[in-house]
């Protein structure tokens, strides 16, 4: 079994810049609906198990994903956001405003193949960075495989702050 290097992200929510990366006018950012359960589990899940360099972690974190959506679509008010390019869904962030939250970003900005590289991670972290931010969190969390494009480039942004975690052990505790 390959040793897999975890990195936990920290942001200050009260540092968080009001101006948001921009988008071209055919992208629209919103909150999912409880009806796009099943689209939203779909476009998180495909991309993270097109995406090569979760393939040594890909089971365990897909398991994980799979248990806090299915906790998020429980609740009334899905924390959910997604980018749509007309009425597709190519981008989802699955979040929990739990304070006391192993990640707040529980999927992290999950990006199509075909839709990536066009800054849409980075807007849609913004945009989750805001929601949490608004939804009275002071900090927000994040845990990434330190390899991956989000644990590289998009979660160093906003003025994040890193160290390494034990996500298996925080697995394991769950």
């Amino acid at each position: 079994m390959k040793l897999v290097h975890w990195k936990r992200f920290t942001w200050d929510l009260s540092k968080l810049p009001e101006e948001e990366p921009g988008l071209p006018s055919y992208y629209t950012v919103r909150a999912a609906g409880k009806d796009e359960e099943k689209i939203v589990r779909q476009v998180i899940l495909t991309a993270f198990g097109l995406d090569a360099a979760w393939g040594d972690a890909v089971n365990s974190v897909s398991g994980f994903v799979e248990s806090q959506l299915a906790t998020s679509f429980l609740q009334r008010a899905v924390p959910c956001l997604v980018i749509t390019h007309g009425v597709r869904i190519i981008a989802a962030s699955a979040l929990t405003t739990n304070d006391d939250a192993t990640s707040h970003l529980i999927s992290g900005p999950c990006v199509l193949s075909e839709y990536r590289n066009r800054g849409l991670g980075t807007a849609l972290l913004h945009e989750s960075l805001q929601y949490l931010k608004t939804a009275g969190l002071s900090h927000a969390v994040a845990i990434s495989k330190g390899n991956v494009p989000a644990g590289k480039f998009v979660y160093k942004k906003f003025g994040s702050t890193s160290e390494d975690f034990d996500f298996d052990a925080a697995l394991a505790a769950m």
